[in-house]
Parts: C-alpha cells; structure tokens; sequence
C-alpha cells in the first residue's frame, strides 16, 4: 500500500439488506433476518474501530457490493489507507458487531409486532381478571369452582364448566333419583339453551314427550295454542319428563368429566375471611366434617336452601300450593300439548310425562291445603276440582284419587335481589323463582348457565376474588331482560287465570281467553313469550295491555252504560295493580334498559 499526504474520506459503502442477510446466513449457517432497507458501514477517525450507523433515509445510488467485498475495499483514514483481508481481526468485530445488532433489532422488530397482534386478537383483562390463552384454567389449587347442589342448574352448570377445563367439585345432599312434582316440563326455548350446553341428549332415553304447544279450557270451551316453531329444527319442541330422571342424567354426564368430582354431603356453612367466600363446610354421607376450599363457590341448592341468607335478601311469597297425581293411561284430547284449565277457584294442569303417564297439578291458592291423612283432599279433588276437568280425563282422574298417590308442593315466587360477595354466587332457585304455572322455571337456570359460561370463559385465574366479583356483577345485568320476561309472565298470568269476585278481574280472564283464541299474531305472540323463544319485555308488556284494551272494548258492545264504563276503568286499573309490582320488583332500569346500568359493560369482549 502506499502512503502519502491526506486524501479526502472515501464516500459511505450502503449495503443493501439481501447482500448483508445471504452473506452473514452462509457465513453462519443462520436463516435470513429482517434488517432494514439499506445499512451502511463507515470508517470513523480511528481506524481501530466499526460502527453500524442508522438507517439512511435517502441511500446513496452506489454500485451493490457483498458484505466481504465492502469489507476488502480500501478506506481512508487519517490519510492513511487500510487494506482489510479476511484473517485480520477487525473483520471478525465487524462480523460480531453487524450480527448481534441485526440480532438486536430483528428481535426489537418482533416482539412489537407481536404486542399489537396480542392487542388485537385477545380481550383486554377485565378489573385484574386475567384472560385465558388456551389450556390450563384455574391456579393453584385442587379445585377451581365449587357447587353447591347436583339439580338442574348444578348439574348443567358442572358439566358446562367442566367441559370448558375448569376444575369442578359438586357437593350434592342426595344423589339418588329425586322425587318431584314439578320441574317436568321443559319449554323449547329452554331445549335451545340445552342444546347450547351439548346436553340434548340428556332428554333422551327416558321415555321424554315431545311438546309442541297448549290446549286452554274454560267453561266447556277450549283452543288450541301452538308454539311458533316453524323457523327451527323439526327436533326444536318442548320436553315434559319425569324430573329426577332429567336430572340423573346430567349427573350422569357432568360425573363423565374427570375434571368432575360429585360427592354426596350436607354443606353447612360457606367459609368466609375478611368478607370473601373461601370455600365450604360440609358433612360427608358417613358423617364426617370436611372443609373444601375453591376461588369461586356457586349456590345452586334449590328452592329450599339454606345458604342464600348470606348472598342475596330473600324475599319468598308463596301464593298457592300444588297438588300433584299421576293419571295412568290416559289420553289427553290434544296430543303432545298442555292443558290448562281455567277452573275455579284457579287453574289446573295437565301434560305427559311419558308414554303412559300424564301429571295433573291442580293449583289450591294459599299456604294451607286440605288435609290428605284425614280425606279431606280427596273429598276436594272429587266435589271441587274434578267437575270441572274435561269429560276425556274424567275417569282416570277420579282412579287417581283412588289410588291414594297425592302429593303437595308449595309455589314460590322470589325476585332475585342478590348481595355482590367476593367468591360466591348464586344460580337456579336459590337465586330467583317464580310461579311455575307456565314451566319457565328451567329455562330460566339454563339461560342463566350460558350467560355466566360465556363470562366465565375468557377467566384463566379465578382467584382475584373481588375483581372477579366486580366482573361477575354484568351476570345479574346481563340475564335481566329474559329472567325477568319469564318471571314476569309467570307472575301476571296466575293472577290473571284465577278466578276472583271482582267482576273486573273475571272480565281480564274471560278477555285473555277470548284474545288467545283469535290466533295469529295474538297467540302467537304470547305463546312466544311463554315458550321462552322470544323473551322481550316489551312485547310482554304491550300483549298484556292488549288484553286489557280487548276486554275493555268488549265491555264497550253494543253499547256502553256507565256500569261498563266504569268495570272498565277498573279492569285497566287492575291490569296496571297485577304487572307494575312484578316489574318494579324484577328492577324496570334491568328489565327495560340494560344497557345503562354500568355493570351491562364489565363483560370481556367475545373471543374470536
């Protein structure tokens, strides 16, 4: 080389990305790496050293040379020129250098591109909720939920969560086949729900009868009411079976989990700390006392429970008592339908509970009933009630009788009113009942089941108990519009179909039969709301005032007297008396208005 008097700098090398990626891949075997557009290497003061500058927004337009070849080229330094080869040190520190800072920034490069697909792609964690990412629900415990109770909405509840890989421990106080009188009929908007659940099946292989719509008698007149079932499946019906038979098949499948553990005790007591509900207390079948601990425990132990004083402010009604038979081999005048009958002094029931047997409840209003023991029951069934049955079901009614098989079972009605507790929840009857003359009882636990499933879901630790508490509230807001459709209608149409000495409410029953008999959009509109396929308040409401402007216009025919005039004030009155206190007990923001109530917001947005 040769040396002399100080030349200018030599123009800055640009190496464009792909010479850089292919001749550092062969020099090191590695895949190629996502450098920027154009890189430059420059020779600084000192020629002892190599600097990778930053990326040069306008790259000069100089000849494409490999990374070696830039690397041979002779540079000026301090007047004097360098020549570098290959073996000599200063190689391998610019190899190393150019390396690890390609390294550097790919890596940089990557993990914000990761970040915002992250943002994207997954709900944001909700009030210290983390969000699930796939396998491995629950923390560090045994157990992530624990239930109280293996009933309907127990049992559906275990295998839904269950089935979602949550850690399921179901204490159950008799797992043996319930005996019940009511929870026999399911209707098809609670089957829907069922099939949402994966738990169709359990419907089947228990002698189950497909429902497709009611049949409403009164005064020896009858119509016909079919549920508006043309846009689904043709499996989409309703299902009247014998209760513990349903339900012994959901604990059957939920137990199928081998992240389902059902045990039979007695819970005793929830275990609280500082305010949260840490797990529960219980008696085992042999007797012995045991402590089960979970981040979230949910009540489900019936009408009768005795843990929801802690959770929510009870407040149960019981407005009548049913009393229950069993007719054998009887045919019903409408196959595959309900009946109701307007009776006096309230309505009674029929409808298959298998292929042979037909369930009759007859409704006897107040808390106190006739006494069985004694034969006054009987003395009733057969001077009261069985007059006014259809003459088809006369015989195997009065058989009924004789055979001495009557059972009593009192209906409660309790608006869900629950106390936010860390830890704890409360489903199913525990939580909220109604009159189940129309059968939504069911289909209400179930509808419930999938809204808190779907919250549940994107959880993967459940063991922030407040956050998950402030979280689950949007639960309550969330099922407010169906659970409060179908508890209203409960509530309105039991008072409604019973006879009362006000001429007023008589002229309401007479106008709600005359109104469902005029078909079309006036059944099916109310048979909608019954069935569970379009629970909406406001068709609730505007059906029942429909009712109350048909009966006032039948009064106003064929001419008006102010006798009429003023019944019918009174039936408007009245009609405003029966649905107002349901509703105002339901909540009218929650029923009506969901979306205002900040809880409505707290729910993690659906996963893709």
């Amino acid at each position: 080389m040769r040396t002399g008097a100080r030349s200018p700098p030599s123009p800055t090398l640009p190496i464009k990305r792909k010479n850089l990626e292919a001749s550092v891949a062969r020099l090191l075997l590695l895949p190629p790496l996502p450098f920027p557009s154009s890189l430059s290497l420059v020779c600084p003061s000192r020629p002892q050293s190599f600097l990778l500058p930053c990326i040069a927004s306008q790259p000069q337009r100089t000849p494409r040379v490999g990374l070696f070849q830039a690397l041979r080229r002779p540079h000026h330094c301090g007047g004097m020129a360098t020549e570098i080869v290959a073996g000599d040190g200063r190689l391998i520190g610019a190899a190393v250098a150019t390396l690890l800072a390609a390294i550097f920034l790919a890596a940089v490069l990557g993990r914000r591109r990761r970040q915002r697909a992250a943002e994207t792609e997954k709900p944001a964690p909700t009030d210290g909720c983390a969000v699930a990412e796939g396998e491995g629900y629950g923390g560090d415990g045994r157990t992530d939920v624990i239930i109280v109770g293996a009933g309907v909405a127990g049992s559906a509840l275990a295998y839904t969560l269950g089935k979602d890989g949550r850690r399921v421990h179901v204490i159950e106080r008799d797992l043996t086949e319930p005996d019940r009188i009511v929870g026999e009929l399911l209707q098809p908007g609670g089957y829907l729900k069922l099939i949402e659940l994966g738990l169709e099946d359990c419907v089947r292989e228990i002698d189950a009868q497909r429902v497709l719509g009611y049949a409403l008698f009164k005064d020896g007149k009858n119509t016909k009411l079919s549920y508006p079932l043309e846009k689904f499946h043709s499996d989409v019906a309703g299902r009247s079976f014998h209760n513990g038979r349903f339900i012994q098949r959901m604990r059957q499948k939920a137990a199928s989990l081998p992240n389902v553990q059902m045990e039979q005790g007695t819970v005793t007591s929830l275990l609280e700390e500082d305010g949260t509900v840490k797990g529960v207390q219980y008696k085992t079948k042999s007797g012995e006392e045991l402590k089960a601990y979970a981040p979230l425990t949910i009540v489900c132990d019936g009408c009768f429970s005795n843990l929801r004083r802690a959770l929510c402010s009870p407040k149960v009604d019981v407005p009548s008592c049913f009393v229950g038979l069993v007719l054998e081999n009887c045919q019903l005048p409408h196959a595959n339908h309900g009946h109701v009958v307007l009776a006096n002094p309230s309505p009674i029931l029929f409808y298959p509970i298998s292929s042979t047997e037909v369930r009759c409840l007859v409704d006897v209003p107040g808390q106190k009933v006739p006494s069985i023991a004694s034969g006054e029951m009987a003395k009733y069934l057969k001077t009261v009630v069985a007059p006014q049955i259809p003459p088809e079901i006369y015989d195997s009614f009065i058989a009924a009788i004789d055979k001495g098989s009557i059972r009593t079972m009192p209906n409660r009605s309790m608006p869900a009113a629950p106390h936010p507790t860390p830890g704890a929840l409360l489903m199913g009857d525990a939580f909220n009942m109604r009159h189940p003359l129309t059968g939504g009882g069911m289909t209400v636990a179930l509808s419930d089941i999938v809204v808190l499933r779907n919250l549940l879901k994107p959880l993967r630790n459940l063991h922030d108990a407040s956050a998950l508490c402030k979280y689950l509230e949007s639960f309550y807001t969330l099922r407010k519009p169906v659970a409060s459709t179908i508890n209203t209608l409960a509530g309105a149409l039991y008072k409604v179909f019973s006879a009362s000495p006000d001429q007023a409410r008589n002229e309401m029953r007479q106008a709600c039969f005359d109104y469902l008999s005029l078909g079309g959009v006036f059944s099916n509109g109310p048979i909608a709301l019954l069935s569970g396929l379009n629970p909406r308040p406001l068709s609730l409401v505007a059906h029942f005032f429909a009712v109350a402007i048909y009966g006032v216009g039948r009064l106003m025919l064929p001419l008006p007297s102010p006798k009429r005039m003023w019944i019918g004030v009174r039936l408007i009155s009245g009609a405003c008396g029966i649905i107002f206190p349901i509703i105002k007990a339901e909540g009218v923001r929650q029923m009506f208005f969901p979306a205002t109530v900040p809880a409505y917001y707290r729910a993690a947005r659906p996963m893709e």
